[in-house]
C-alpha cells in the first residue's frame, strides 16, 4: 500500500509541476503559484501520513 501511495504521489507532483510550468509560461501567475503550493503541501502531508501510519501506537490501559 505504501508503494502505491508513493507512486501516486510522484505522478501527481509531476503532473502538477508540468501544469504549473505551462500556466507560468502563459502569464497566469496566480494559478501557477496555487498549483506549486498545493504540490508541496501534498508532498509534506503524504510523507507525514506514510511515516505516522507505520508507527505502532501503544495505548496505556488504566488499571
Amino acid at each position: 500500500m505504501r508503494t502505491f501511495i508513493s507512486i501516486l504521489l510522484l505522478i501527481s507532483v509531476v503532473v502538477s509541476g508540468i501544469t504549473s510550468m505551462n500556466l507560468f509560461y502563459q502569464f497566469d501567475f496566480n494559478t501557477s503559484a496555487v498549483l506549486t503550493i498545493a504540490s508541496y503541501l501534498s508532498i509534506v502531508f503524504c510523507i507525514y501520513a506514510l511515516t505516522v501510519g507505520s508507527k505502532k501506537t501503544s495505548i496505556a490501559k488504566a488499571k
